[in-house]
């Protein structure tokens, strides 16, 4: 048992295309970009060859093509890197009982009380000792920088600025000099417009902050962030971390949004793609033995604000995706003027709830719907998501469910 906290950040390098790289042998060492579907123009990743020629997360393709022109895209595999996910997390509950998987690609493991550093004697071995294990499970092909510290911030920003394949750790002597030095862009919980609105004001740095008073600088961030800065000046974890130790009994809510590579305004073509996100976003619900009553649709233009949305909070529960559609489609999209054509697709149903603490239903037809559904659940729990599917769906190309890097369903992905 440690004298004091100690956090391990772990952060898989390059995480989609890495795991590509170590599938595929010929793309080892080659700049490789990870983009959702084929047709889609933003690298949602790349690999470190591709990061060195200055190819980042969120470029388009073209402009990848001139910085890296050998650059080779190919879409993402979600499941793929799903199931590695889960092997990190097999991993890390081996070492430690507090583990939080923050993302796909890196976790947090408290060790503090960890009974394993009786075989090692300090968390730099023990951080090896994990690099080494994901290397034997994942393969040789992926690496991992792990920063350690006394708390969550601090020890990702020790794996943040640390080299690929690296150990580093941010203690009392090094601190300060760490926040003194290290760029907003990698402290957690510092997006780009806060960065930008700091550089304004001259402020590059989290120590900088330590020499304006809160009064002071009110009046251009507000209360709520005035506050969260001075806590990151000082190296304490700021709001989103602290967040971390929230429990949540079940999911609130579940959603889906898909952007398109072009504009969609065929009626059919529309109905289509809601009915399919909305068969992901139900058979989520029922998998996690919930039902909701908030239905929510958001439409998105190719142009500027072109946005529409419309919801629905009913006054009972639903978890079929033919009650869902009735209610999003031919009532809520139904009412819509359709002034634009839809590049981005969203939908959502929430205020969940455990099903057995929902008020039931006597109709016998959500009884016989519930048969089904559960019958085509077992399905798909074996052989994967639209083994069987609606009339709507047959001879079309179905859209697969996928995992964004930051999963907000991790809860249903992962297990808790």
């Amino acid at each position: 048992m440690l004298d004091k906290p100690t956090i391990l950040h772990i952060d898989i390098n390059s995480y989609f295309a890495t795991m590509m790289q170590q599938e595929v042998p010929s793309l080892r060492g080659k700049p490789v970009g990870i983009v959702k579907d084929i047709g889609r123009s933003c690298v949602i990743a790349a690999s470190k060859e591709a990061k060195k020629l200055g190819v980042k997360t969120g470029c388009r393709a073209k402009d990848a093509k001139k910085l890296a022109p050998n650059i080779i895209f190919i879409p993402a595999q979600f499941d793929f890197c799903l199931s590695a996910t889960k092997k990190l997390k097999a991993i890390f509950e081996n070492i430690s009982p507090d583990v939080h998987i923050y993302s796909l690609d890196e976790a947090f493991v408290d060790v503090t009380h960890c009974q394993q550093y009786l075989y090692h004697q300090s968390p730099l071995q023990l951080a090896k000792v994990i690099q080494k294990q994901i290397k034997d499970q994942l393969g040789e092909w992926v690496t991992c920088n792990i920063g350690i510290s006394h708390n969550r911030l601090l020890a990702k920003m020790g794996s943040e600025i640390s080299p690929p394949d690296t150990v580093f750790e941010i203690n009392d002597d090094n601190k300060d000099a760490i926040l003194s030095t290290v760029e907003f862009k990698d402290v957690c919980g510092v997006g780009y417009r806060l960065q930008e609105k700091l550089k304004v004001l001259g402020i590059t740095h989290p120590y900088q902050l330590r020499f304006y008073s809160l009064p002071d600088l009110e009046p251009y961030f507000g209360p709520f962030w005035v506050e969260e800065l001075h806590r990151i000046a000082y190296g304490e974890e700021p709001h989103v971390l602290r967040l971390l130790d929230r429990t949540l009994d079940h999911m609130k809510s579940v959603g889906r949004s898909i952007t398109g590579y072009r504009v969609h305004d065929n009626e059919d073509e529309i109905k289509r793609i809601l009915f399919n996100l909305m068969e992901e976003v139900t058979y989520k619900v029922r998998r996690m033995g919930l039902a909701g009553r908030y239905v929510w649709i958001k439409l998105y233009g190719s142009e500027g604000r072109q946005r529409w949305r419309a919801h629905r909070t009913l006054p009972y529960y639903i978890r079929h995706t033919t009650e869902m559609f009735q209610i999003a489609y031919h009532e809520l999209y139904g009412a819509w003027q359709r002034d634009f054509k839809v590049i981005k697709f969203a939908v959502r149903l929430g205020m969940l709830e455990p099903l057995n603490e929902t008020p039931q239903t006597w109709f016998p037809d959500w009884h016989r719907q519930e048969k089904i559904y559960q019958a085509m659940d077992k399905i798909s729990d074996k052989y994967g998501l639209f083994t069987l599917r609606s009339g709507r769906l047959l001879n079309r190309d179905i859209i697969r469910p996928e995992v964004t890097g930051f999963f907000g369903d991790k809860t249903y992905q992962l297990g808790r």
